[in-house]
């Protein structure tokens, strides 16, 4: 279903499309594992059954409306402590495909994609180390592009949100290409200007916003992320704590 993509460097150069798969993820763990394809390789399906997300959620998508995929890279110039600067540009990456189509595209920490306040995509990367660096990545991508119904009262799609119909196969170059461009700032050792743009387009930053932290409720502005990838929040009393993906929830209001 999917050609090799010509306008990228590496990202897409080799595509493995399974119709229906477990997991686009766990297939290409296991070509890290057995050393198969080359750095930007591409596991893509129509059908994913067991994806997962964020905090140990599973990812539901409509069978062929969106994107779910998984890429193979090798960032071994980043360190064990700067593993968050991936997410940061596979983010930024995303969201400037988005951009294409929508000025209302917005990164919510740590890697979701949201149009105003709906999801319509996130991220799970999965790093394998070794030494004091990344040996290798595999960064799923779940992206809602065609789909119209939803479980979730806040979550979207691309094509909802412009009222078009958008074809996977000429825009899955698309969305490779701006990834690769942000891997590859990236990779060239721009790490202040991908910290300094992903706070640029954080959703809710400077925005007074209800939390969640444990079993206590409170209200705070995010005012910026520590450099591995620790949400930083200014509580009512001025000071300002620090929590991890696990430690915190974001409390919607309606």
């Amino acid at each position: 279903m999917y050609d090799s993509v010509s306008k990228t460097l590496f990202l897409g150069k080799k595509i493995l499309y399974l119709p229906t798969c477990h997991s686009t993820n766990d297939i290409a763990a296991e070509i890290v594992r057995e050393s198969i394809f080359p750095e930007g390789t591409v596991v893509i399906t129509d059908h994913q059954t067991a994806g997962r997300g964020q905090r140990g959620n599973q990812w539901i998508t409509s069978q062929g409306q969106n994107f779910t995929l998984s890429l193979v890279l090798r960032p071994s110039f980043l360190l064990v402590h700067e593993q968050f600067l991936l997410s940061q540009a596979v983010a930024l990456g995303v969201r400037a495909y988005l951009r294409q189509y929508t000025p209302k595209a917005l990164v919510k920490w740590p890697n979701d994609l949201y149009i105003d306040a709906e999801k319509v995509g996130g991220i799970l990367i999965e790093n394998v180390l070794q030494g004091t660096c990344i040996a290798h990545s595999v960064v799923g991508i779940g992206l809602n592009i065609n789909q119209q119904q939803f479980q979730s009262l806040r979550s979207t799609s691309l094509g909802k949100s412009t009222g078009k119909v958008f074809s996977l196969n000429e825009e899955l170059p698309q969305l490779l290409h701006w990834v690769e461009s942000y891997y590859l700032r990236l990779r060239a050792g721009r790490r202040q200007e991908i910290r300094d743009e992903y706070l640029q387009y954080l959703l809710g930053l400077e925005q007074e916003r209800t939390f969640r932290a444990g079993e206590n409720a409170f209200s705070g502005c995010i005012i910026g992320i520590t450099e591995v990838g620790k949400l930083q929040v200014r509580l009512a009393d001025g000071t300002v704590s620090q929590f991890d993906v696990k430690e915190i929830e974001w409390l919607w209001e309606g």
